[in-house]
C-alpha cells in the first residue's frame, strides 16, 4: 500500500517499511514487477496508482506504456485514468487510441471514463465528438452517460440536438 509522509498509520502491532530516498527510476521498475499475470487486482491497481503518484517523466512514460500495452484490461484502464489525472493534454493522444485501437471493449469504456476526467474544456468536446461520431455503440454510450453526469451545458445541447431530430 501507498501513504502519504504526513499519513498517521496505525498498522495494528505489523511492521511498516517505509523507503526513503529511492531514485524514480528504482522505484518504477520495483513497483512494475507488481503488474502481471501473477498478481491480484488490488496489487496491480495499487502498483499503478503508486507509479501514477510518482513524480517525473518515467513514471508517466509507464503510464503510457500500460495504457497501451497492460496485462489486463484493469491495468489498461487505471492507467488511462492516472494519464487523465497527471498529464491532461499530453494523455488525449493514448486515450483516444486505446479507443479506436483496443480490441477489448471495457478498455475502450475505460477510455472514455478518462476522457470524462479530464478538465472540462478538453474532455466535454472530446466526449460529444465520441457520442457523435464513434462507430462502436458501447463507445457512443459511455460517452453520453459521461456527458450527462458532466453537467455542463454542451451536453445539454447535444442531447437537445440529438433529441430534436426526426
Amino acid at each position: 500500500r501507498t501513504y502519504s509522509a504526513n499519513c498517521p498509520l496505525d498498522a495494528g502491532g505489523k511492521a511498516v517499511h517505509w523507503f526513503n530516498n529511492v531514485a524514480v527510476n528504482d522505484s518504477v521498475n520495483f513497483l512494475k514487477t507488481f503488474i502481471g499475470a501473477n498478481a491480484t487486482r488490488r496489487l496491480m491497481d495499487a502498483s499503478v496508482t503508486a507509479i501514477a503518484l510518482t513524480e517525473g517523466q518515467q513514471p508517466l512514460n509507464e503510464l503510457i506504456t500500460l495504457a497501451r500495452d497492460g496485462a489486463s484490461s484493469n491495468v489498461k484502464g487505471s492507467a488511462l485514468f492516472w494519464l487523465a489525472q497527471r498529464a491532461g493534454q499530453k494523455a488525449v493522444g493514448t486515450i483516444n487510441a486505446a479507443i479506436e485501437n483496443d480490441p477489448d471493449t471495457e478498455v475502450k469504456k475505460k477510455a472514455v471514463f478518462a476522457l470524462s476526467q479530464l478538465p472540462r474544456d478538453q474532455g466535454v468536446p472530446l466526449l460529444i465528438d465520441q457520442a457523435r461520431n464513434n462507430k462502436n455503440a458501447a463507445v457512443r454510450k459511455q460517452a453520453m452517460f459521461w456527458l450527462g453526469q458532466s453537467k455542463d451545458p454542451r451536453a445539454l445541447k447535444f442531447f437537445e440536438e440529438i433529441l430534436s431530430r426526426r
